[in-house]
């Protein structure tokens, strides 16, 4: 059997939005041997990072992904369509019009102008050069982040082109780190429409985007007409923050679900807080089923039993209500599965608690106003970023230490070094060495 193919489109225009971007295209095995087949289609942004990775970020390897479960015989073969973003444009052009108004990033939001690119120029265009199947139901868009976001809003807008959305990590909502200020992105949908929808956060992204914030749009749509494990697949994700290798350890699921087989449930592992208050935040249970496929979803439509119904109640999607101090077992069972969780319900939580982190960073650190360590953190002194932050009690994170997008620390040789990780509990110290930053002779040769 051939192999798949990738092709590189350099320098693809779009008069709507007057720039260029280089587009990638899979082909399955099949393409070339089978000239009268056609084939679904999947459209991504942040192309650069869906096949390849670059010095600003890892890959999606997606094209591995999809031969491995074609060869496996769990889902169809597709053509992929991985559209780059232009660098500066990016955030301007995954964003549409929000209901407050909100101008965030200082930039004119294209989101409209970008929707339009898609439907009229690059969808047209892909339509007429390679076999595909163009309806609906064989059309489905994806991205994360920023383009989960605007994958949300154009599959939303536009029910009659595409039949499946998948929006990992969407950001629906900026958070100000140092005010805890809110200010929501997007139009929140309500109306039900016959597509299927694949939306995950993880559990460690900090301020980027708030599992609480993506809760909430899934809440929505259940409360609009889709069902959780049918039309709608809710994934919190144990222990991922925002990179694109946590998206890459999970597109095997998106892709089951638009494309292939989902399999049959075999594990369930319960996940939630050792603890809730009677005053303060409840929290809820992210039961986690695991198929024989690989695929994996919360269930937000479980059963539970609870040892003592006085402590603490269950509802199905999840949610804790305490009633009295005290201890309980709470029993998740779907499926045919079960899987038990301890929970002591005492007085009080805080909802926020106090940390304290500060980062040295090396003598040959350009010119920089903040860094990025899950909190963004102010300069102290020469060679000294942090301070005091009060955060959402539990909140984790999962990062690198960076200066901005593409500009994180390495060790002294330059290389890659492993995510840092801290979830946030009162009085928690945090003290970090940078060693080295990823692109300082780049930036001293450029500048």
């Amino acid at each position: 059997m051939k192999a798949s193919r990738l092709i590189e489109i350099k320098h693809f225009h779009s008069a709507i939005l007057n720039n260029d971007r280089d587009m990638f295209v899979y082909l399955p095995p099949s393409y070339e041997g089978q000239a009268e087949k056609r084939y679904p289609v999947l459209y991504m942004h942040d192309g650069q990072h869906v096949f390849f990775q670059d010095r600003k970020g890892e890959s999606w390897d997606v094209h591995l992904t999809v031969d491995r479960l074609v060869a496996e015989g769990k889902m169809r073969e597709i053509i992929v369509v991985a559209v780059s973003h232009v660098e500066d444009a990016r955030i301007a052009e995954y964003m549409h019009a929000n209901p407050g108004g909100h101008n965030v990033f200082d930039t004119t939001n294209q989101g409209e102008l970008y929707e339009q690119f898609l439907l009229q120029e690059v969808k047209p265009y892909i339509d007429r050069e390679y076999r595909t199947l163009p309806d609906k139901a064989n059309t489905a868009l994806m991205g994360s982040s920023a383009g989960g976001l605007v994958s949300y809003n154009i599959g939303f807008r536009h029910p009659d082109v595409f039949g499946k959305i998948g929006a990992l990590c969407p950001f629906f909502v900026s958070v100000d780190s140092a005010t805890m200020e809110e200010r929501w992105l997007s139009e929140v949908y309500t109306g039900k429409g016959a597509r299927k929808i694949w939306m995950d956060v993880g559990d460690s992204e900090g301020f980027t985007v708030m599992e609480k914030h993506v809760r909430h749009v899934a809440e929505v749509l259940v409360q609009s007409g889709y069902k959780p494990g049918d039309d709608f697949m809710y994934f919190l994700a144990v222990g991922s923050g925002h990179s694109q290798t946590d998206w890459a350890a999970r597109v095997h699921a998106p892709l089951l679900y638009f494309f292939g087989d989902i399999g049959t449930p075999v594990r369930i592992e319960l996940h939630g807080p050792d603890a809730i208050g009677l005053e303060g935040p409840r929290g809820t249970l992210n039961p986690v089923v695991h198929y024989d496929s690989g695929f994996m979803m919360t269930d937000l439509d479980a059963r539970y039993e609870v040892s003592d119904p006085d402590i603490v109640a269950v509802s199905g999607d999840g949610s804790l209500l305490p009633k009295k101090k005290g201890s309980a077992t709470v029993t998740y069972i779907g499926h045919q599965l079960t899987a038990s969780l301890d929970i002591a319900v005492v007085p009080h939580i805080s909802d926020t608690v106090t940390v304290q982190m500060y980062v040295k960073v090396p003598e040959n650190t350009p010119p920089t106003e903040q860094l990025y360590a899950g909190i963004e953190l102010p300069p102290i002194r020469e060679g000294l970023f942090g301070g005091t932050f009060e955060v959402p009690r539990n909140v984790s994170f999962v990062f690198r230490i960076s200066r901005g997008l593409g500009k994180h620390e390495t060790d002294r040789q330059g290389r890659e070094i492993p995510y840092r990780t801290f979830t946030a509990d009162d009085g928690l110290l945090l003290h970090y060495e940078v060693e080295n930053w990823v692109d300082t002779e780049a930036e001293r040769l450029l500048g």
